[in-house]
């Protein structure tokens, strides 16, 4: 077995999240997936969600926080949240950029972040889609991200999109290594326009996973966004799949 723990990125059952939280996650537990990655906290306060974790044998591997917290009071709120559970990644998962100004004017504000996070042990990252490889000036849009800002910035690669725009994963992961606590395992179609489950598709995950080990890569998480099959039964075949490699 190539990798034990697994964990789940719940955006890839937000529609039953919304409606169930509770109940989704203990499913998503008993599925066998060792941890989960957030997008929203189903209305649970800190405590409430430390526990529930800890009752279904979940670990918290990162949080999506959508659009960047603008004040005091906002980024309270998330650390107060990532504190309780144990949690040290936090995530932006997509910033509009189309040129290498916009790209300068968010290392900006990821910089800004990581200094409002950095005193309480927390990291700030970036979740990547296709768009930030595109060239301006001369560079790639995320190249000119990761260049200008701290060390401690990471970059939570998606493989599928790393490989839906062209380019080979593994050249992006030895690139950034050691700023990888975070992957997104994801499979990309044999017509390399959609999101298959696992086994489904085209992505060399052994050589993958192996790398990001060999470069630090602590939690691999899987997400879906497109399905063969209804949600709970795509993430499930997806972990299945995983594990026999």
């Amino acid at each position: 077995m190539l990798i034990r723990d697994v964990g789940l990125q719940l955006y890839s059952l937000h529609e039953l999240t919304d409606v169930d939280f509770r109940g989704t996650v203990e499913k998503v537990a008993r599925m066998g997936y060792r941890g989960v990655e957030f997008a929203g906290y189903g209305g649970l306060k800190p405590d409430e969600m430390a526990r529930f974790l800890k009752d279904n044998g979940l670990e918290a591997y990162g949080s999506h926080i959508g659009g960047l917290p603008k004040t005091d009071a906002e980024w309270d709120v998330e650390i107060e949240m990532n504190l309780a559970v144990g949690n040290k990644y936090l995530v932006c998962p997509w910033q509009d950029m189309a040129t290498h100004d916009d790209a300068m004017r968010f290392a900006e504000v990821m910089t800004k972040a990581a200094g409002r996070l950095r005193p309480h042990g927390l990291r700030i990252g970036y979740h990547n889609h296709a768009f930030e490889f595109a060239v301006d000036k001369g560079e790639i849009l995320l190249d000119t991200l990761l260049r200008n800002v701290p060390e401690d910035v990471f970059v939570e690669f998606d493989v599928f999109w790393v490989a839906y725009a062209g380019f080979d994963p593994l050249r992006w992961i030895r690139k950034y290594a050691g700023r990888q606590p975070l992957m997104h395992i994801k499979e990309l179609a044999a017509d390399r326009k959609a999101n298959v489950e696992i086994g489904a598709g085209i992505m060399d995950f052994e050589s993958i996973i192996g790398l990001g080990r060999e470069i630090g890569t602590r939690h691999f998480i899987i997400e879906q966004e497109e399905y063969t099959l209804p949600p709970l039964e795509s993430c499930r075949v997806s972990l299945e799949n995983l594990l026999r490699l």
